[in-house]
């Protein structure tokens, strides 16, 4: 039997559930929305409504109602998995927090307590007491003693601590549901117990949940803004998404991107062991490239082809100006560009999960949990951050290029500018210690290129090293930024074209 075949996909599915499930609480959330601006604003509400057909919203919906329908799907599959996650959610939503006093009678022997503790939701714990106790923390079970955590001796002044990442060497005091103690009390006096404990969801790969929700309520209000406030900029936005998604490339790249990732779960990398990070790092870069492409092509049909056609001249001679004109344009490849990561990374985030579990049994290593799983798909949301954001800078870029060139040399020019971007570094160093001439180029470069190198951190997301929110938060200055300058260098040519 084929490692496919016998592969026990069902742990794969609580990661995509909760992405399932976030989208789904989403698609509720926007509902909602729309039904409250019905009751106090019936016009908004209608062209709400109609905005499902302006080339952004009918995909982006369909998208969710696409992982509604597979988290409803998954729910009869995983009845275990769904309890553990609701348990990390109320978690969550609660305190992080536990405190409790116990007082032991004088001269008790191994007297019983039991706390509401989750002894696998423990991060930090605390014992301490102003005189001599011992606690039991593992009580016989079937007549043999747990051996794993000693008795512990808590000494007046000197409270005893334990936190989760002392687990290699000093196990969790506490197995199973619940935790229970045994005390006893050797003294001639009472004595109080104090138990401290800092809590945290026993599953925390749970939040992806709330995660999804919140990134799909942000898009929806954002984009809802956006359709409301700059009417004409919108319009023109709408105008250049929906061209978009009617070209053969847009279809085509979401074909080929769907089939690849897909195929990527099968294919044999020989990396011992390491394919589900070769997975990642091809299925970012293949989303990058693919999206590029549909940028860059439907820049120069939206602008270039525009312009010679002498479509933009009947456009402008409404009441519209040319930086509307432009910045519309590139808003509209932003949400293109949104639309291909966001379909295609929901493919990548699912066959990253898949991935996980086809590779441990080809490789015949020990059954994976969903933790696992989702461990892996988290890590690829910094990656797909990044490489959006190298999209939309480029997308800048190929804007400018295209309000004087064609479709050839923008596909020329903003591919060079794809990989001389990603070579900067390497030629400034490159040309340390060179003629002048040599360091002089090197220097005009990587001023007038942007340095691409900030978006590839492949690296760290093959390596399951987790990225900062701060250095997204850089990188997303710095794209925004450099497109600023694309943006006026744009507006600069588009200034004085002769639309005639």
């Amino acid at each position: 039997m084929t490692p496919l075949i016998a592969a026990d996909f069902s742990i794969a599915l609580p990661p995509l559930w909760l992405l399932g499930a976030g989208a789904f609480l989403g698609l509720v959330g926007i509902l909602l929305g729309w039904g409250v601006l019905r009751v106090v604003a019936p016009r908004l509400a209608a062209e709400a409504a109609a905005s499902l057909g302006d080339g952004f919203a009918g995909p982006f919906g369909w998208l969710l109602l696409a992982l509604s329908a597979c988290a409803v799907a998954f729910t009869p599959m995983m009845p275990t998995a769904i309890g553990q996650i609701g348990r990390s959610l109320a978690r969550m939503a609660t305190t992080q927090s536990f405190q409790e006093r116990v007082s032991v009678p004088a001269g008790a022997e191994r007297q019983e307590y039991e706390f509401a503790l989750r002894p696998q939701e423990i991060q930090r714990l605390r014992f301490e007491a102003p005189g001599s106790l011992l606690v039991r923390t593992q009580q016989p079970v079937e007549g043999f003693a747990l051996a794993k955590q000693p008795d512990i001796e808590v000494v007046a002044g000197q409270p005893w601590t334990w936190e989760r990442t002392d687990e290699t060497n000093r196990p969790n005091p506490f197995v199973g549901q619940k935790a229970r103690v045994e005390v006893s009390n050797a003294g001639a006096d009472p004595v109080d117990l104090t138990i401290r404990a800092d809590l945290a969801p026993e599953y925390g790969q749970s939040a992806i949940l709330p995660w999804t929700t919140a990134t799909v309520l942000a898009i929806a209000a954002a984009y809802a803004a956006f359709r409301l406030l700059p009417r004409r900029m919108a319009a023109v936005a709408s105008a250049t998404t929906k061209e978009a998604i009617g070209q053969p490339v847009f279809a085509v790249a979401l074909i080929a991107g769907i089939v690849l990732l897909l195929a990527f779960i099968v294919i044999p990398y020989n990396t011992f062991g390491e394919d589900v990070k070769m997975l990642k790092d091809s299925g970012l870069t293949l989303i990058k490239v693919l999206a590029l492409l549909v940028v860059v092509w439907t820049a120069s049909v939206a602008v270039a082809d525009e312009i010679e056609g002498r479509t933009a001249l009947t456009v402008l001679s409404k009441p519209l100006r040319r930086w509307q004109f432009v910045l519309g344009k590139y808003v509209g490849l932003v949400l293109v560009a949104l639309l291909v990561f966001l379909i295609l990374g929901s493919v990548l985030l699912a066959t990253t999960s898949l991935k996980v579990v086809y590779d441990a049994r080809e490789g015949g290593k020990l059954d994976p949990v969903w933790r696992d799983c989702a461990e892996e798909m988290i890590t690829v949301v910094p990656g797909l951050v990044l490489s959006f954001l190298e999209t939309i800078l480029l997308a800048a870029v190929s804007l400018a290029v295209s309000t004087r060139l064609g479709m050839v040399p923008n596909l020329i020019i903003s591919f060079a500018v794809y990989a001389l971007g990603h070579l900067v570094p390497l030629i400034v160093q490159s040309s340390v210690g060179k003629f002048a001439i040599v360091r002089f180029v090197g220097q005009l470069f990587a001023t007038i290129l942007p340095v691409l190198e900030h978006f590839t951190i492949e690296a760290a997301v093959v390596g399951g090293v987790p990225v900062p929110w701060s250095y997204l938060g850089w990188a997303a200055l710095y794209a925004g930024l450099y497109s600023t300058v694309a943006l006026l260098v744009a507006l600069v040519l588009f200034q004085d074209r002769d639309l005639a």
